[in-house]
């Protein structure tokens, strides 16, 4: 009997290793995420247990994230463990970026800046940034949020993920992984049915993107930007407006990075100048401009294909498509705070996507027509 039960539970780990994860909605063994009483054969099945919602993986309530989605930074594996995507591994990074350029351990390793300054220094990583050490943590904050380097979670209130009026991950997450997430993904696309404020358990934070509430999106099923035709598309808005601490304004990416970051995001003129040139702060929610003759009607002109979507630069777009688009389109799609940043963790000091202090003016060397010349296209002298 022993036999049958083992060789049936590889059967369906199977299965789920091969579709279980590529929807929020989880399918496979439940015994995979949950144990009933915590207690086999005399001993628990979870070390420190028993946890919150009769979970296996999170050493407490507030590490519940990392205990699942970083399972071994140090590993090559992408999915370990019934197919849970990880957020620290030591291969491609996904695209959010990779914490394992933080917790090392493996071949991440920052090219500027140090583990310090390349990410979300959440306090699963035990790394800490002595920048914010003074109480001037996050930069830019609008809304006087709590997080510290010793409380910064994955969800919740002092975390990015889930419901930001929860106090601990668990809460902010409850219900979202069993919600039946088909209006994010490409074929089904339905923005009327993302970012949901009403209905069951979990509903508003699953039906979000990436389980960021109130966000929309089109999410690749990879969790991966690989190439103009592999990557998630971003909700973007044409102008910024002003996200209150727990609501991103015009469900866009953005806008949940302004949950944190509010003064970068602003459209006073203290802020970022308006919503007009000259401006003080870089500019996000703001359409590329496809006048004749600027330098974004030439958006990504390294490739020879016109306007090819880049995964270096990428752009979020003001209506979401039902397929992957490998275009951009200026003066309809919109600069976005991803643009230029990662999320998790990046190889370049703060979270950037390429070396900031290696983007040289006029240039015709190997950073020509890369980084933000991607998008300021006049500001290097490439000539493809």
């Amino acid at each position: 009997m022993r036999k049958i039960l083992i060789i049936g539970f590889v059967a369906v780990l199977s299965l789920v290793l091969a579709n279980g994860f590529a929807d929020a909605k989880i399918s496979g063994v439940c015994s995979n995420c949950h144990t009933m009483h915590n207690s086999q054969n005399g001993t628990p099945v979870a070390a420190g247990g028993p946890y919150e919602y009769l979970l296996i993986g999170g050493a407490t309530a507030e590490t519940a994230c990392w205990g699942c989605h970083a399972q071994d930074p140090a590993a090559g594996a992408l999915n370990v463990i019934t197919a849970i995507p990880q957020v620290a591994h030591n291969t491609t990074d996904l695209a959010g970026g990779n914490f394992s350029y933080i917790v090392g351990g493996g071949a991440k390793t920052p090219i500027t800046g140090s583990t310090e300054t390349v990410g979300h220094n959440i306090k699963d990583t035990s790394v800490t940034d002595d920048n914010f050490s003074g109480g001037t943590y996050p930069p830019g904050d609008q809304h006087s949020n709590t997080m510290t380097n010793a409380t910064f979670t994955c969800a919740g209130v002092n975390g990015c993920h889930g419901d930001r009026t929860k106090t601990t991950e668990y809460l902010a997450i409850v219900g979202a992984h069993h919600y039946v997430d088909n209006a994010l993904k490409f074929g089904t696309i339905n923005e009327a049915n993302q970012a949901l404020s009403t209905g069951t358990v979990g509903i508003d934070v699953g039906s979000s993107y990436r389980f960021l509430k109130g966000v929309k999106g089109g999410e690749e099923t990879l969790w991966s930007n690989t190439d103009s035709d592999t990557h998630n598309e971003y909700k973007g808005a044409s102008s910024m407006g002003v996200s209150s601490a727990t609501a991103p304004v015009n469900a866009t990416i953005s806008g949940l990075c302004a949950e944190c970051h509010g003064y970068f995001h602003g459209t006073a003129t203290d802020e970022t100048g308006g919503s007009l040139t000259p401006w003080k702060r870089h500019p996000t929610d703001i359409v590329l401009n496809r006048a004749a003759g600027t330098e974004y009607s030439a958006y990504q002109r390294r490739t020879l294909a016109a306007l090819e979507y880049s995964v270096e630069a990428p752009i979020a777009r003001q209506t979401i498509p039902n397929a992957i688009g490998s275009a951009v389109t200026p003066a309809n799609d919109i600069v976005m705070c991803l643009s230029c940043h990662g999320v998790h963790a990046t190889a370049y000091e703060d979270i950037l996507r390429w070396n900031y202090s290696g983007m040289d003016a006029g240039t015709t060397g190997t950073t020509a027509g890369t980084g933000c010349f991607v998008c300021h296209t006049q500001k290097d002298d490439y000539a493809p």
